[in-house]
This record gives structure tokens, sequence and C-alpha cells, in this order.
């Protein structure tokens, strides 16, 4: 494949391995991540209060204007150094922001929804303070998450997504024509609106709406599903973790861009290449709520039965 050409928007490199921490104690100092454009001062005062009574330290980023008196403020990157947890207060973008935080840390993140799906946090505004008492005695699991690592070079760092890499054509300029190589050997070729390469988790997101399989977040891997492709092939592709995904821009390809868990990294044009790989364990995520995959996926993506079948159980008997 050739050297790849790419014009990237910096952005920080990925987690870094640390000491394992346990849920036994509870949590004691608890960092927060906030959803920037909304008004928080409901959770953030009800927060300070539980802390303030349970005696759990609190810690905000330094240019963070919304934290109240009593919540240490730090650097962003020193953040979660330290800290049991790391809670965000907002919705899925949050989220993914807080595993950032935590994840260099070895620590790990729960998600409050504050926003609309939310399928990535664990508990709604109605749960809250629940959630909180349950982290203060310890009464939580963790749950590790695999992510995606984008090889460094050719002008871009070392990158960690932990929903999705997209790379996508650029609106106006034409279709994307890519080939897809699995370490090595060529799978497709293709022209489409460009390709996207999703975690589990991150199978719920973009791949999802683009037609891709529901895949337990539990799982290591990685699922490859082209967007709106103009051929016969249109199918997802599930690679195991070590297999190395390739993508080519082809010399007829219109400009693209690259982009992880919904932000911009930088643009490629013909001649670029790419290389991911599956990143096990990159993260971990709390868990307050019994129940698994199935309960979760239904409750948050409304999944619902067709008429009468719900009246009956798995061997067919009416209930």
């Amino acid at each position: 494949m050739p050297s790849a050409r790419i014009w990237p928007v910096p952005m920080n490199a990925g987690p870094q391995s640390e000491p394992d921490r346990d849920a036994e104690r509870g949590v004691r100092r608890l960092a927060l991540v906030l959803r920037p454009d909304r008004d928080l001062r409901h959770p953030l005062e009800t927060i300070s209060a539980w802390s303030a009574a349970v005696g759990v330290e609190l810690f905000g980023a330094d240019q963070e204007p919304r934290l109240p008196h009593g919540i240490a403020r730090r650097p962003e990157a020193s953040l979660a150094d330290g800290c049991d947890a790391v809670l965000a207060l907002g919705g899925d973008g949050t989220m993914l922001e807080a595993l950032r935080v935590a994840a260099p840390h070895r620590v790990p993140a729960l998600g409050v929804n504050l926003g609309t799906l939310g399928y990535l946090t664990e508990i709604d505004a109605a749960h809250f303070e629940a959630a909180l008492s349950a982290l203060a005695r310890g009464e939580y699991t963790i749950e590790t998450r695999a992510g995606l690592a984008l090889a460094p070079g050719n002008g871009i760092e070392a990158q960690i997504a932990y929903n999705d890499f997209v790379l996508t054509r650029v609106p106006g300029r034409g279709q994307a024509a890519l080939a897809l190589h699995i370490d090595g050997e060529l799978l497709v070729r293709y022209a489409s609106d460009g390709v996207i390469t999703a975690t589990p988790q991150g199978s719920t997101a973009y791949a999802f709406a683009a037609g891709g399989p529901l895949v337990s977040p539990r799982a290591q891997g990685m699922i490859v599903m082209p967007d709106a492709p103009h051929g016969l092939f249109n199918r997802a592709v599930v690679l195991a973790e070590g297999e190395r995904l390739g993508i080519e821009v082809l010399p007829r390809s219109a400009p693209v861009s690259l982009e992880r868990d919904g932000r911009l990294l930088g643009h490629a044009e013909a001649g670029a290449a790419l290389e991911i790989l599956a990143h096990p364990d990159a993260a971990r995520v709390v868990r307050v709520h019994p129940g698994g995959f199935a309960k979760r996926a239904r409750r948050k993506l409304g999944i619902t039965d067709p008429a009468g079948l719900a009246d009956f159980d798995l061997a067919g008997h009416e209930r």
C-alpha cells in the first residue's frame, strides 16, 4: 500500500497502562467531566452535597467555570490521577470524553445521561442519587471495553477510538473510492460515502445507523462497515483481535475526512493509506444496574416485538 498523505488536526494520543484498581472499598476520589453546553447547576449541587456527606473528594478541570465551591481544580491531563472513577454528566459525547480522561490512569468511567439517547451512559438523571450512593458503598462492577488503534506515521499521531474511526467523503467533492486490506491482503474495492470502523461498543452508533450488526460491548474485535456503497458488496466485516485493517484511498477518490468518535482528525487524498487494529481492554466502565446486553439494548434502542408475539413465551405457550 502506498504511503499516506494526511493533514491532521492535532489530538492527544491514546491510553497508557497503570495498575488496576478494584471497587471493594467504594469510591473516595471522583473526577468530573461535564457536558459543555448544558446548565448543570442542579446535578452539581446534588453531587457536592453528597460528597460532603460521605467524604468523597471531587475534582474538576481547572478551566471549567461551572464548578461550585469545594470541588478541587486540576489540569485536564491529570484530572483522573489518583481517582477511583470518572463521572460524566451529559450524553454519549461526554461519556466518550470521560473515557479519554480515565483511560490513561486505568480507572473506570460512569455516565449520567442528561442528553437524549445516552446509549453509553449507565444511569438516567432520575437515578442519579441512588447511583452515587452505590458508588460510595462499592456496590458496582467494572467492565472492560475494546478500542481501536490508528497506527502512527505520515504526519498523524497514534490515536485511540472508543466508538469508531470514520473515513467519509467531503460534501460536494465527489465519492470516496477505497480499498480494504486485511493483514495485507486485498478484500474489496468500492466507491461509497466512506467506511466505518467501529468497536463493539460503537456498533450502536454510526455503524448501526448504516445497517451494521449489534455487537455486545464486552466483545473484542472490530466491525468494518461500508457507508452507502455503490456496488454488490454492502456487508459488514468483523475482524478478530490482532487482525490489521488497511484502508487505501484510491487514485480516483475525492478527498475524504477522517473522524475519531465524531471529531475531525484530518483529511486525506488519493494515495493515502491507514492502518487500524483492535485495541483490547482500552477502557473501563462502571456498571451499577443489573441486567446484561439484551436488556440494555431493548431499553436504549427502543426494540419492540411484533404485535401478538409478546404474549407467548419461548416455548410458544400463551402467557
